[in-house]
């Protein structure tokens, strides 16, 4: 079989991608031929490489960016990474129906410190999040198959966490006045309940979901808050004026007034 042929059965069945050994046990030989022709298909915008080793197929539509769009490969590349992930931030929220703000880079949830990748014209951003195994996720289907994304609520948790990630908090409250639509009390409840280590999340998010009115779903963060000794904190992370207001509710010093983006 040749090189050709064996691009030509991908796009066949499907398949978006593939790795440096699937291809030297389709194509036994010589590996550095092997490698010479992937150059040229390279050259071509017809094949690309994010990671060494691992290979886009890219089809005829996608040539123009030198790269499939990101998430018709994340899954297949973090498998092949060996790395745990879930799609996060203004990325997830995308997926729940808050594309206010849509990020230029795919990004993406993961243990370890990862560089970023640039794909042709198409960018993959790696936030590092020690503990992801407290952090619900759902599947959905890309082009090429399922991959893992925040639930909203989540991803809401996420945002909060992650300000200067996703436009600062500004950013973080529009996004937060789609996705609310997308959240459920009990589940965020639940989420909550399961990350304690660090409660500062839960109440920047109940100051900013008592700004959008979201009502019960404070209320769940509130219940649980209730259940520990909460310490005074700022909205946002940088030195707060003496003369800050201060929210007695969720014992937060609003450092900074925030714009709903309309």
């Amino acid at each position: 079989m040749r090189l050709a042929d064996y691009m030509i059965g991908l796009t066949a069945q499907g398949m978006a991608t593939f790795t440096q050994a699937e291809i030297c046990q389709a194509l036994p030989g010589n590996l550095t031929a092997i490698q010479a022709a992937l150059r040229r298909l390279k050259h071509k915008s017809s094949v690309a490489e994010p990671v060494q080793g691992f290979y886009v197929n890219i089809t005829p539509e996608y040539r123009i960016l030198g790269c499939l769009p990101a998430d018709h490969f994340i899954d297949e590349l973090m498998h092949y990474l060996q790395a745990p992930y879930y799609v996060g931030l203004l990325s997830a929220a995308e997926y729940h129906g808050a594309s206010h703000h849509k990020p230029q880079r795919l990004q993406v949830m993961t243990p370890q410190i990862r560089r970023p990748i640039q794909c042709g014209k198409v960018g993959i951003t790696f936030i590092h999040k020690k503990d992801i195994a407290n952090a619900p996720t759902q599947f959905f289907n890309s082009p090429q198959g399922p991959i893992s994304v925040s639930t909203a609520e989540t991803t809401a948790m996420d945002l909060v966490s992650y300000p200067h990630r996703c436009g600062g908090m500004d950013n973080v409250l529009t996004v937060l006045s789609e996705l609310i639509e997308a959240m459920e009390p009990d589940a965020l409840s639940q989420l909550a309940q399961q990350n304690t280590h660090n409660i500062t999340w839960m109440q920047r998010l109940g100051f900013l979901l008592d700004s959008l009115q979201a009502m019960p779903l404070s209320d769940a963060l509130q219940m649980v808050l209730k259940q520990h000794r909460v310490q005074k904190r700022s909205l946002i992370a940088t030195a707060s004026p003496k003369d800050a207001p201060y929210n007695e509710k969720w014992k937060l010093i609003i450092n900074a007034e925030l714009e709903l983006e309309i």
